[in-house]
């Protein structure tokens, strides 16, 4: 393996045309194919995109909004602790309600429309 390796090296160092052309035709035969998962990708892309469109919408508005309200409830009941998790529900609340905006600023073009 590594004798091929050599010879190949040393066509390429004293014809570097070669290496050029070499190049060149395997630069045209992957830009011709298409790529074999683009369908697969797509069908993943929007089972993805049905799971940010649900939890963007009225789900995920309940789902934030019930975690402050057991914050607020941790709180009433003598939990000094829950001053973390009113914090951490209402960033992932922010976060939840923006997931799609921000992914498709992120993602531009690829991202769910």
């Amino acid at each position: 393996m590594k004798e091929k390796a050599r010879l190949w090296l040393a066509v390429f160092k004293a014809n570097p045309g070669v290496a050029l052309a070499v190049l060149a035709t395997g630069s045209v035969a992957l830009a011709n194919n298409a790529n074999p998962l683009a369908g697969a990708m797509t069908r993943i892309q929007n089972i993805l995109c049905g799971v940010v469109d649900a939890l963007t919408g009225p789900f995920g508005a309940a789902l934030a909004i019930f975690m402050i309200g057991l914050g607020f409830a941790g709180l009433i009941i003598g939990n000094r602790n829950s001053m973390g998790l009113i914090i951490a529900s209402i960033a992932g609340g922010a976060l939840l309600l923006a997931a799609k905006t921000l992914g498709n600023t992120i993602l531009g073009a690829t991202g769910c429309q």
